[in-house]
């Protein structure tokens, strides 16, 4: 798919008449329909008083970015919510377990969800998340285009979209020795100084048609599997500042890069010119939230310019669509070159066939060498 193109991803929707509730989590289960503006949001989080939060320490700055957050959306929309935080699992387990509170009949865990594609996607199948007309609740106007931010029927928004590509260590990789493409990290000098992960991350979105394709990718894993020191996982970037290992190929995306930096480690994150993976980050509300209107306003508010710069502060990312974008410009280097660019939505990734079957394929070859 070449970057000029209209990307496969992108659907238009019409407006869709949230159902968002202003009575309880068992109110919300059953589906009853308003039609929510904004101001109705705002309104009915006030009544509902609180907002519960829970992710990794790692995603959005953990308590302290939920408290930024919290204290950001009280301020500029004059109310007085109060914020209750628990340190979660990964995105898939959070989205599980809220799937099983749902069935049991409890209420989730988080009011407000936050999570990757694939979780986004189980959620959906599992007709766990609330309908809403977001374009009514955003006090901004949506990008349209290649890659918009609202799944269909209105079920999540994404707020993040992390840029894969190499992870390398500053003080180590410099100048020339920075790869460009991907054969740069084939050179013999590499030899057991870089490291991938054992799920293949990247390598199996770049085997997918929309991109390099499965001959190239598994030829390529090949080669690298013999020029790898050892499998890792994405955010063990000590790791990489330590100098165990010099380079990650590739990445979950480079925010992690980003947020280090800022501590003064010597961590950076390239893109390569023959295309990459926008790893998408979503926001959305399960049916058995407790405070669906305070979880909706949330999620409202981190799409706000105040919003969004404060996740850039705490995540290292931002929405690439929004023109103030600090992931724009990495998406923008990979246009420059010519490279293709796929966003990983749940569309994306339920469109695909073979796409399990080709990561444990990468995975074998990483892991065995061959």
């Amino acid at each position: 798919m070449a970057s000029q193109s209209k990307p496969r991803y992108f659907i238009r929707i019409p407006s869709i008449i949230g159902t968002l509730i202003f009575l309880t989590a068992v109110s919300a289960s059953r589906q009853g329909a308003v039609a929510a503006t904004l101001e109705q949001v705002i309104e009915g989080a006030k009544k509902e008083g609180v907002i519960r939060g829970q992710w990794g320490q790692s995603s959005a700055g953990g308590s302290q970015g939920f408290a930024e957050f919290v204290a950001g959306m009280n301020k500029k929309y004059g109310i007085n919510l109060r914020g209750q935080f628990t340190p979660g699992a990964d995105y898939q387990s959070i989205m599980l377990r809220i799937i099983q509170e749902a069935a049991a009949g409890q209420p989730a865990s988080t009011d407000v969800y936050l999570g990757n594609s694939q979780a986004m996607l189980d959620g959906m199948k599992a007709q766990l998340l609330m309908s809403m007309d977001w374009a009514k609740i955003i006090d901004r106007p949506l990008p349209s285009g290649s890659g918009y931010p609202i799944l269909p029927g209105g079920l999540a928004v994404a707020y993040g979209t992390p840029v894969v590509g190499i992870e390398y260590n500053s003080k180590l990789v410099k100048g020339d020795d920075i790869p460009r493409r991907l054969e740069d990290v084939l050179k013999p000098k590499w030899k057991g100084k870089i490291a991938s992960t054992p799920y293949a991350a990247g390598l199996r979105e770049f085997a997918m048609p929309d991109l390099l394709g499965r001959e190239y990718m598994v030829d390529f894993t090949k080669k690298l599997s013999k020029q790898i020191g050892g499998l890792i996982r994405c955010g063990d970037s000590e790791r990489l500042t330590s100098g165990e290992f010099l380079m990650l190929v590739l990445t979950c995306g480079g925010n992690d890069a980003i947020t280090l930096q800022r501590k003064g480690a010597p961590d950076a994150h390239t893109v390569i010119e023959e295309g990459t993976i926008l790893h998408s980050r979503f926001f959305a509300v399960p049916k058995n939230s407790r405070s669906p209107n305070a979880a909706a306003l949330f999620a409202a508010y981190v799409m706000t310019p105040e919003g969004q710069a404060l996740m850039w502060k705490h995540d290292g990312m931002d929405l690439y669509l929004f023109p103030e974008s600090n992931m724009k410009k990495e998406v923008d280097k990979v246009r420059a070159a010519g490279g293709k660019i796929v966003v990983n939505s749940p569309q994306w990734l339920q469109s695909l066939k073979g796409y399990a079957q080709m990561q444990k394929e990468l995975e074998k070859i990483l892991r065995e060498g061959r």
